[in-house]
């Protein structure tokens, strides 16, 4: 888990709301990474001081005061701050956070339009709390191989589609123009269409799909977005428009922020490291979300980087969604990396070593040598197409991202067909084996 994906859930541990696989894996992140588990201290302290001054506004009887404002700005006759104590538990306010600390919460942190906000996503979070399969379909830009979390704001869309059975037993499926990932219910298994490999793993992994199982979890994805404007000050805005079937529609935008550096490497490569404009359309009828549409803040302005306009609830999923042909001459990549005779040569190497030397081997075409850098083998023939009998003009010094572990090493390389490629290598530590592997940025 990096820092982007960590503070995602950090209100949600705080709440006890994190299934036990992404919980270890977040207490895992916070033990390493002293910013991370700073602001967690920090949530956990707001909680705290939240349940006080409930308790104290209470023995002042504040709460009808504020309900009668409530009352007297809204057409309804249900207030606010009824529906925010209705609905808490749709956006992670515990048992702790009674009546006064609710209200504390919206008037305190959030202004009069952001409490409004807040009703609509809590009520789509209640709307689709029990869902037994959902289907979306939307378009990212993105590289149509490349992880589903990779963006970049220069690429055309392609189309993204996702499946998921919650009931009887879980179930998705999730797959761009060339790359596709199932998962059965008893295993994941990955295929990367263009190079014909394909990955499987024992567990119901997620594969790089984090961002897009979020948003598939409605409820939580809701949930989460709720929490994280409370505990990281994000502006949130509600408008209504008139949809094009003729209904009334709710549109909360949020503004997200990655809280990484504007100079930072990651930022605004990956989903959940960019800041974005985040715009939900909810059914004023029926509560449930309609279409989201997600917007990358850059220096040269606001570009629309994902639309989705497909959500299918509770319709049935044809059982054929959950086998994935492979072709008969498909490679299976090794997703881990091997212990080597003399693995402490390699395991000693920095990685601008380790860099260079993985280099060294595409540039004599020595594939069993590169493939001590790989945690996915064998190679490739597209490794093989692109880097076999490359030259090396220079191997520049590591970085870091606060986003994640990688190292990243700049290089620059000549290919066979006489092209320059100038890029940064993104190497991680494989704890097993104590070696570098590239993880990507070739």
């Amino acid at each position: 888990m990096n820092c982007a994906e960590c503070r995602d859930n950090l209100v949600a541990c705080a709440e006890g709301l994190l299934e036990r696989e992404p919980l270890l894996e977040l207490q895992a992140h916070l033990k390493t990474c002293a910013d991370c588990a700073a602001e967690y201290r920090a949530i956990t302290d707001l909680q705290q001081r939240l349940a006080v001054r409930g308790q104290a506004t209470a023995e002042v009887s504040i709460v009808g005061p504020v309900m009668r404002r409530v009352l007297q700005e809204k057409k309804e006759k249900e207030s606010i701050m009824s529906k925010l104590f209705k609905y808490r538990w749709g956006f992670g306010l515990g048992a702790t956070a009674g009546a006064a600390a609710i209200i504390l919460i919206a008037f305190l942190v959030f202004p009069k339009a952001q409490v409004t906000a807040a009703e609509v996503m809590a009520r789509g979070a209640q709307a689709v709390a029990k869902l037994t399969s959902i289907h979306f379909r939307g378009k990212l830009r993105t590289l149509p191989a490349d992880s589903f979390s990779y963006i970049n704001a220069d690429c055309p869309f392609y189309t993204i589609e996702l499946w998921k059975q919650f009931e009887p037993d879980l179930k998705w499926r999730i797959e761009k123009p060339l790359r596709t990932v199932v998962m059965d219910g008893d295993s994941t298994v990955m295929l990367i269409k263009n190079g014909d490999v394909a990955s499987r793993f024992p567990h119901p992994a997620a594969s790089g799909t984090e961002w897009l199982q979020r948003i598939a979890n409605l409820s939580n994805t809701i949930t989460n977005e709720l929490n994280n404007a409370i505990a990281n000050g994000w502006n949130m805005s509600l408008t209504n428009e008139i949809g094009v079937d003729g209904r009334l529609k709710d549109v909360v935008t949020i503004e997200a922020k990655s809280g990484l550096p504007a100079s930072d490497y990651l930022k605004n490569v990956f989903m959940e490291t960019a800041d974005t404009r985040r715009v939900y359309v909810f059914d004023d009828q029926s509560e449930r979300l309609d279409s989201v549409k997600i917007y990358l803040h850059a220096t040269s302005g606001d570009t629309l980087i994902f639309k989705l306009d497909q959500i299918d609830y509770n319709q049935p999923i044809d059982p054929s969604e959950w086998k994935l042909d492979l072709p008969a001459d498909v490679s299976w990549w090794q997703n881990q990396m091997q212990m080597l005779p003399d693995n402490e040569k390699y395991a000693s190497m920095t990685a601008e070593q380790a860099t260079r030397a993985f280099f060294d081997a595409c540039s004599q075409e020595n594939w069993s040598e590169a493939e001590k850098f790989l945690r996915e083998s064998p190679v490739d023939y597209l490794l093989k197409e692109e880097l076999g009998g490359l030259k090396i003009i220079s191997i520049g010094t590591a970085f870091t991202s606060k986003a994640g572990p990688d190292q990243f090493v700049p290089y620059e390389i000549r290919l066979k067909d006489g092209s320059v490629k100038k890029m940064n290598l993104a190497l991680r530590k494989d704890k097993p084996t104590g070696r570098w592997f590239v993880d990507g940025g070739w």
